[in-house]
Formats: C-alpha cells, structure tokens, sequence
C-alpha cells in the first residue's frame, strides 16, 4: 500500500533566522529550575556568604556586600536607592551578576561595576531562580537596607538568623509587575498574616523566600509548577530542571558499559587530546571534562545549564583540575566561551531510543560555533536499529493485563498502553530477525533538520512463531579522526576506535531498549519478509519526546500502521 509522508516533518523546527551563523535550537536548557533541591537543602547556621564577583566567601552578607564596594566597585544599596529597585529587581540583579560573572571569569578583576536602569534583565522572571546555589546575598538585602537606616552597618548582624533584627516588611511598597511577582508578593502576604509574633513573623518570611520563591513558580494562567511540574508552561525546561539532582547523575555514573567507554576513549587515546581544547556539553558532574584534562588536554571548557553545575566544580577543585577546567553554566545557543574554536567535542547526550531528550541539537549548535575543522566529536557516529520481537510476556504484562484487574475488566486503559513505546530490557531470546538499521547520524556533519526521519525497514524471520512487538536500540562509535562507520563494518574493530551497544546481546546500559507493541500480533514463519516505513519527529506539544509512527505488512498482505510516544 502506498501512503504518503506529509512534508512538515522535514519542517517541525525552525532553522536559523537570516544572518545567524549557527541554528538555533529550541531545545536548549532552560533558564531556571523549578525543582531545584538547593533550596530545600538550605541552612541558616554555617552558610558562608559569596562576593558577587569573585570566589571570597564571608561569615556574614554584610561583609560581602562591603567587599563588593570596596574591592569592585559596586555599592549595591547606593544602586538600590539610586535606581529605585524593589524587591523583585534586586533578586534579579543578584541573579544576573551572578551569571554575568559565570558567563565572564574576568569580572572576578573588575575595579567597578555599574549599572543604568536601562538593562533588558530588569523584567526577566528567569532571574528570580537563584543561579548560586544556597546564595546568602538572596536573604540577606532587605536586612542591609534596615541596619544602614538605623545606623548599625558595623555590626554583624546581617546573618539570617533566628536572633536577627526583625525586619519592618512594608508590603504597600511592594508594586509586582508580572503575574510571577503578583503570586509571590500574595505568598508573602498569606505568610505575614498568619505569624503571631515579630520573630516568628520574620522565620516565616525567610523560610516563604528561601521555599516558596521557587517552589510556586506560576505561568501567565496562574498554573502552579508543583502542580505542573513543566514549570511556566515550558516542556522543554522540565528535563533540565531533572539533572540538577543527585540521583540521575549517579545511575549514569554508575552505567559502566557507558561511562568506561568515554573513559577508554580518552585514556586510550591521549595524544588526540594531549595539549587540546575540549568543550564538554551537557558536563553534569564533569567526570568527562575530568577524564579529558587527566589525558592532558591543556584547556577544558565544560558547560551545562542545569544547577548540577555548582556541584561540578566543586568536583573540579577537589580534584585539583580548576586551573584547566572551565565551568559555563548557560545555554549553547546564547554563551560565549573563552575560546574561538575548539579541538575536541565531548558529550554524552543520547537518550532512550537514541535521540529522546533532543539533547543532540545543542551538541549540533556547539559543534557549528566552535569546532575546529579539523576537529572531532566524540562520540562520532551512532546508529539506531530495530528488530522483530517474539515476547508474549511483555504485551501480558504491559497490555492484556487491564483484561482482568482483581475480576475487573479495565480495556480502556489499553490504549495508553499500546501507544507508548516501553523502555525496558529485551530479553535475547525474543530478538527473531535481523537487525536493520533505521538510522545513521554522522556527528561530524549530520545537521539538526536530519534529525526528524523517514526509512523504509525489510525484516527477515529466522523462526517460526508470533511477532507481539519491535524492539529498537542504538550503537555507538568513538574515533581517533570521526570517519563514519560503513554499514558493513559495524561489528569490525579498528584501532584507536571504542564500541557501545545498548542492543540486548551487550552489556545492560540505563538506557534499556525500547519496544513498540503490537495491538495485533502477527503469526510468522521462517523466511516470512515484514516490509515496512518507520517515521520518527520530535513531539509536537514537547518536542523532548519522540513521536514514531510504524506501517508494516507481512509478506506483500495488507499494511498496518500504528502510532507511538517515547516519553518517560
């Protein structure tokens, strides 16, 4: 049977505007986190206060803040009053020095800083997302400005503490402009009308600012994010928001078929990266970036815009690397790094059936603003593939389960069912066909718009039985010089090159593989031919997710087409 393939799937992104030198990826890291832990993490006893501009730390805000005069140049209560700032500007410059000072190490030398009122960043609700974890300065500036009036800026009294001076909150002075500040300043309220003491009235006003600031981030509809957590509507944001926590790191780390590969890449090969410039992408807890300055690598810059950052480089500075080590938090599309070229792209940014997360469009930008011609990616080259499944156990598990729950029938919850693709473990023996390839992505030159496909599929049965599913894993490929790898080549090995799979005759990686279930199980024998096409685009409403489409027939019969979700 003949279909057609509507053309808007070579369209669902946008290219570069004229006259942008790099595509723009809409699937870049989000500006905040939502979900951030650090706040909840956060103590008032101990909590050492951060210069705004250099790594010195001090007992007490108040300190801080008068070395940023003294030393920088930077007098933020005389900013504060010369500007008229309120309480949601003032979060925001905190937030937007600080990233400044990320995005630019140099200002950690500046002699004076300075600003007009005329900056794009006053009304940037991103900003209101703390961009340094458990940043004292945040809780501390409202109580600056009261010991400045009553005169006692020379006493350390500034730390948030519970014998503080109780801070006078005049909310009529507070003027929220967006629907974001009008929710926080109505949090706020509801805190100070319920306290029934001054000192119990200002614990609960830092405990609103430190939870609440962040954990009711709300949209222009007023949608609270702990109820959606895609935080202000943005789909894309929420995969960030989740590698800013402990435990995603840790699965990944402890993934050994994924991790030793990157570190046998490196290691074994480490005159590729001896006296190189390496930018890692998506560095996470930096052991990548780690592996690369042990191989000799004389400058690594590692960027991420998730909060997981800060914890990388304290990584980096335990391990005595930070004066090889960069660390950029930010988006590839929007920062500029202290180089004009790289040597070397690492990053391991594959998601479950390959390209879930759409991770790669930012690795692609990367790659377009800063490789060197001569450089490589590592990895350079991965291939997604897909086989016939004879596995009546994962359709009873996962499908005909709603057939009888304790003597009920529950149907209508099949189709959820059948329309998610499964991310789990394929047992070997169900695998009964040949693997064919559904799509290769050369790294050194593959471009974001290929990334949405189309591929005709011919499957050959080597036994006789039931075919309950389509099973789909990816290989990976890391080379000294990024050639591709030939179809009939991809079970060689060649010097200098590592392999992974996470195919079902591998080593268990967290990916898993990805099934897709049959709603009519097909009866084959041996040397039956299923032909097929299989379509693949990023989601239409969250286009972190992959939707797949499937026809297939059975030896010429009719075909059948089923439609499916790679999502978490």
């Amino acid at each position: 049977m003949e279909r057609k393939i509507t053309p808007s799937l070579a369209g669902i992104r946008p290219g570069a505007s004229s006259g942008s030198v790099y595509s723009t990826s809409e699937y870049a890291p989000s500006e905040f986190d939502p979900q951030d832990e650090s706040w909840e993490d956060w103590e008032n006893e101990g909590l050492e206060s951060r210069c705004l501009f250099c790594p010195s730390t001090f007992d007490i805000p108040e300190e801080a803040f008068s070395h940023c005069k003294s030393t920088h140049g930077f007098d933020f209560l005389q900013v504060k009053r010369s500007l008229g700032l309120d309480f949601y500007k003032c979060i925001r410059m905190i937030n937007h020095i600080r990233r400044q000072v990320q995005e630019q190490p140099e200002l950690a030398d500046t002699k004076s800083y300075t600003f007009t009122g005329n900056e794009s960043f006053w009304n940037d609700d991103s900003l209101l997302q703390s961009v340094l974890e458990d940043d004292a300065l945040l809780h501390a500036f409202e109580e600056l400005e009261l010991l400045d009036e009553d005169d006692q800026a020379d006493q350390p009294t500034a730390t948030i503490t519970t014998t503080a001076p109780t801070p006078k909150v005049d909310l009529s002075k507070v003027q929220p402009s967006t629907e974001l500040e009008n929710r926080l300043l109505q949090l706020l309220q509801e805190t100070l009308e319920r306290s029934t003491n001054l000192e119990g009235q200002f614990e609960e006003y830092k405990s609103m600012v430190k939870s609440n600031f962040f954990d009711h981030l709300v949209d222009a509809n007023g949608n609270d994010s702990k109820s959606d957590k895609r935080g202000l509507n943005d789909e894309a944001n929420y995969y960030f928001n989740g590698y800013a926590h402990n435990d995603i790191h840790e699965q990944m780390l402890k993934d050994k078929a994924r991790t030793e590969a990157y570190r046998d890449f490196v290691y074994e090969n480490k005159d590729i990266f001896k006296n190189k410039v390496v930018l890692d992408v998506g560095c996470g807890t930096g052991i990548l970036s780690m592996f690369a300055a042990k191989a000799g690598a004389k400058q690594v810059i590692s960027v991420d815009n998730s909060a997981i950052i800060e914890k990388a480089k304290l990584n980096v500075q335990e391990n005595g690397l930070d004066h090889i080590i960069t660390l950029v938090r930010g988006k590839v599309e929007e920062i500029e790094i202290p180089v004009k070229q790289v040597d070397i792209i690492i990053s391991e940014w594959m998601g479950y059936f390959l390209l879930f997360e759409a991770m790669l469009d930012s690795v692609l930008v990367a790659r377009d603003r800063w490789l060197a011609p001569d450089g490589i990616m590592a990895p350079s080259h991965t291939r997604i593939l897909m086989a016939a499944l004879d596995d009546e156990d994962l359709k009873d598990d996962r499908v005909n389960f709603w057939n009888d729950v304790y003597g009920f029938k529950m149907t209508a919850m099949k189709e959820p069912v059948i329309n998610e693709a499964i991310v789990d473990f394929i047992k070997p023996s169900t695998v009964m066909s040949n693997v064919v390839t559904l799509k290769d992505l050369y790294l050194q030159t593959i471009t974001s718009q290929k990334l949405d496909f189309i591929t005709k599929f011919e499957l050959d049965i080597k036994r006789d039985g039931v075919i309950y599913a389509f099973g789909g894993w990816f290989d990976t490929w890391f080379t000294r010089d990024g050639h591709p790898i030939p179809l009939e080549q991809a079970e060689q090995h060649v010097d200098g090159e590592t392999f992974l799979t996470t195919g079902p005759f591998g080593e268990d990686t967290h990916w898993k593989q990805t099934s897709f279930i049959l709603e009519t199980p097909l009866q084959v024998k041996r040397d039956s031919k299923i032909t097929g096409t299989f379509v693949c685009h990023k989601g239409l409403d969250n286009p972190r997710e992959l939707e797949c489409e499937i026809e297939y027939s059975l030896d010429g019969g009719d075909a059948l087409v089923q439609h499916y979700m790679v999502r978490c």
